[in-house]
């Protein structure tokens, strides 16, 4: 079984990541120094969400996509390990790749009453972030800690900056029904792509964007 999902995974990230290559690379490129990368920004979560970005990022022209900022949780104990284990697999150096700790805006299990003011706390680190890091792209795939990333990039564009793009693709696991995250994203309309694995899934979200069933 666990051979299978890996298969699936891996699929799933190899057909996102040549959507994401031919739909964000050639617009991006009006907007920034042809002599630089496309600076990216990129969410981290834990678990199966850092291991289907790391899967994705891996069929990226990662010179292209470069240099690369990882925002992590604060409570993240496993995530900034694997982002240096990654960088170092695909060669890259600390010049080119950097990590930055942010607050995380709900914690799981956490009563919804007090992730009001952690949420705040949250959107306040990512705002500082984004501001720092004025990267080109934003991209992430569920956990709540890219929510706050996301609103400070729609605020960076409030003030006059046409990026970041930002970039949403949602969980292998997601079959019938998008996360909570990917709710918040598409009702909201606060991400320029959602990238969906399941088919079901465009036709219940039809400005989602299929991108192959990975079976």
């Amino acid at each position: 079984m666990s051979s299978l999902v890996a298969l699936l995974c891996a699929l799933f990230a190899m057909n996102v990541a040549l959507w994401i290559t031919r739909n964000l690379t050639r617009p991006l490129s009006k907007n920034r120094d042809e002599r630089r990368g496309v600076k990216t920004l990129v969410v981290l979560g834990s678990g199966g969400h850092t291991s289907e970005m790391f899967s994705i990022l891996r069929r990226l022209p990662l010179d292209v996509y470069a240099p690369r900022t990882y925002a992590i949780a604060r409570t993240d104990s496993q995530s900034a390990n694997k982002a240096l284990s990654f960088e170092r697999e695909v060669g890259g150096s600390r010049a080119r790749a950097r990590i930055e700790i942010i607050s995380r805006a709900r914690e799981v299990g956490q009563g919804w009453t007090s992730s009001a003011a952690t949420s705040l706390v949250a959107l306040v680190d990512a705002v500082s972030l984004v501001w720092r890091e004025r990267p080109d792209v934003v991209m992430c795939n569920g956990p709540g800690t890219c929510v706050p990333v996301v609103l400070a990039s729609m605020a960076m564009r409030g003030v006059g900056f046409e990026t970041p793009a930002t970039v949403f693709v949602e969980s292998a696991c997601r079959t019938r029904a998008l996360s909570l995250t990917g709710k918040i994203f598409y009702h909201a309309r606060c991400v320029d792509a959602t990238y969906v694995m399941w088919e079901r899934l465009s036709e219940l979200y039809p400005r989602a964007t299929f991108v192959g069933r990975c079976v």
